[in-house]
């Protein structure tokens, strides 16, 4: 294949995914992945595609694989760390990170995650130490921002969070994320229209942020509007296609059955 071909083929692989057509994603990945496993993307691609298919040892065990050809890929690494973390094997997942920052000392990010590991791990000082440190390296980051937030929130410090939210905010404003850890953050202190305006905000940068409907939805059933709570729960019915929400999906379908019979009543 040559390689405006492989190209076309990995781009199409990954509009298929973002897409939500994951089998059809993972069907163009295994082919691709058959006729090129001397390049470590194809194990990468592969996994990715394996990994949104809820098939997480499988697309770990291809990261391996992968790394085996290119030990100092940095974001191979870090997506592997992100797989491992989610797979709870907090030893292994912390290692990626660390060396990530072995071959970048100045990687703000790994440092960023290495804190989420010590945060599952119940080692919040430590998380907050390595969030802290990331921002001394790069004081604009907003995926160091959110994490701190998230943290000063956890142990209590409504202000700290957020300052940090709302830094994050000011960064970058068209981050939904930063609009919507802000959102949720205010949702919780039954802050309710600054909740609904953050979330708001989320989804004007992103119309597909699916986490920030389902906020929406809860913020409007807390407020009796029956009717804009179903439009954002089935917003995000529309929008939430991971397999990993399987869930939350039936759940948010069995919510929307139950608002509607209200209204008919």
């Amino acid at each position: 294949m040559s390689d405006a071909g492989m190209n076309a083929t990995i781009q199409k692989g990954l509009e298929l995914l973002d897409q939500g057509e994951v089998a059809q994603a993972l069907c163009i990945f295994e082919k691709y992945w058959e006729g090129n496993k001397n390049l470590p993307d194809s194990w990468f691609y592969l996994g990715d595609a394996l990994a949104e298919d809820g098939r997480l040892d499988d697309a770990i065990a291809r990261y391996r694989e992968g790394l085996k050809l290119s030990p100092e890929d940095a974001d191979a690494l870090t997506t592997l760390g992100d797989m491992l973390l989610e797979a709870g094997n907090h030893k292994e997942s912390l290692a990626c990170y660390k060396k990530v920052r072995d071959i970048d000392p100045k990687d703000a990010d790994a440092l960023v995650s290495i804190g989420l590991v010590y945060n599952t791990q119940d080692r919040f000082d430590d998380a907050i130490k390595a969030f802290r440190e990331a921002l001394e390296i790069e004081p604009d980051n907003v995926f160091a921002l959110n994490a701190l937030g998230d943290a000063l929130y956890g142990q209590g410090d409504v202000d700290g969070a957020i300052e940090a939210f709302t830094r994050g905010v000011e960064i970058d404003p068209e981050d939904p994320a930063a609009h919507f850890n802000l959102g949720e953050l205010y949702y919780d202190l039954e802050e309710l229209e600054e909740a609904e305006d953050a979330c708001c905000e989320a989804v004007k940068c992103d119309p597909t942020y699916s986490m920030a409907y389902l906020t929406l939805g809860g913020i409007c059933m807390d407020m009796d509007r029956t009717a804009d709570a179903i439009r954002y729960f089935e917003n995000y019915l529309k929008y939430e296609k991971s397999i990993q929400a399987a869930d939350m999906i039936a759940e948010v379908k069995a919510v929307i059955e139950g608002l509607k019979e209200e209204l008919k009543g």
